[in-house]
């Protein structure tokens, strides 16, 4: 198996875990910044442990790139405005919005660094896009008076996850070394949950979990969509293009959609089916088109 194959698959399976967000965000009682906050905190604590226990917990801030320095920033903004935006419109709608960056990630990639997308590339970005809206069509309806403030929120969101996946692509490409994924994935977790906490003692949010049953979905959602999630995203932006893993990253509303419907009964339609299988070809035509390339020219 190439290292392209390899990489797509670590960041589409990233990507099935990170779709359980939403769930997790759905089941809490908790304000969205005290909720970002937590998830945050415990990936932190995770991941110190587990970089204790390999015994790479060494920080110096002088070495750290400079772009993984701002994908905490990017990150920390990321998880305000898509919490936000959940409240205000609903996680479908949300979880769309926010991956708008499936065609702002291509226009800042070429801007900053020149990187061009591919022909394939061009191709799957436009079919993605058309099978997105048809997976969640239905959740474009008016939630009351804070319906534009929830949209407005909801397309920041996805220019702060395009520049959050930017920096961790440009992070890696640093001083030209691979750095260990926990690691990138902790400095990053650890600025955002500095950020985060500001955030909720200016706010006047209340940091207590209310019930056990908050304290837990918080754990679970700090190890599962958090750490294990993006280590494998890392894991894969380090062997395939910026643009590439955008497409790709299109599939987490994808499965939040499932779950919706296998969680919490949503009804299914034939249109949302249809829309399903037109994201799983953009993503067959997406990594075909990297291997391509890869065999051709290398990683852009």
């Amino acid at each position: 198996m190439s290292d392209s194959i390899k990489g797509s698959l670590s960041v589409l399976l990233g990507a099935f875990l990170i779709s359980f967000s939403p769930v997790f965000v759905g089941l809490v009682t908790l304000e969205p910044s005290v909720s970002a906050f937590y998830r945050v905190f415990f990936g932190s604590i995770v991941l110190i442990f587990i970089l204790v226990i390999k015994r790479k917990i060494r920080i110096n801030l002088k070495k750290v790139s400079k772009f993984l320095l701002l994908a905490g920033v990017f990150f920390s903004i990321n998880l305000w405005f898509f919490h936000r935006s959940v409240e205000f419109v609903g996680p479908g709608l949300a979880t769309l919005l926010s991956n708008l960056q499936v065609l702002i990630v291509p226009f800042i990639a070429y801007f900053l660094f020149g990187d061009l997308p591919k022909r394939g590339q061009k191709f799957s970005l436009a079919l993605s896009f058309v099978g997105l809206f048809l997976c969640l069509g239905n959740n474009l309806r008016i939630f009351g008076s804070d319906y534009q403030l929830g949209i407005v929120l909801g397309i920041l969101c996805a220019v702060a996850y395009s520049c959050y996946l930017i920096s961790l692509k440009r992070a890696n490409l640093y001083k030209n070394e691979q750095t260990d994924p926990f690691y990138n994935l902790m400095i990053v977790s650890l600025i955002a949950s500095f950020i985060l906490f500001i955030v909720v003692f200016i706010e006047g949010n209340n940091f207590a979990f209310g019930n056990s049953e908050n304290l837990w979905l918080m754990v679970a959602y700090g190890t599962v969509s958090h750490v294990l999630g993006w280590y494998f995203i890392i894991s894969g932006i380090q062997k395939i293009s910026t643009v590439s893993v955008g497409i790709i990253l299109i599939s987490q509303p994808v499965f939040s959609f499932l779950w919706d419907v296998l969680l919490f009964n949503r009804i299914i339609a034939q249109m949302e089916i249809f829309g399903i299988l037109i994201v799983l070809l953009a993503m067959i035509i997406c990594i075909k088109s990297e291997e391509q390339a890869m065999n051709q020219s290398g990683i852009n």
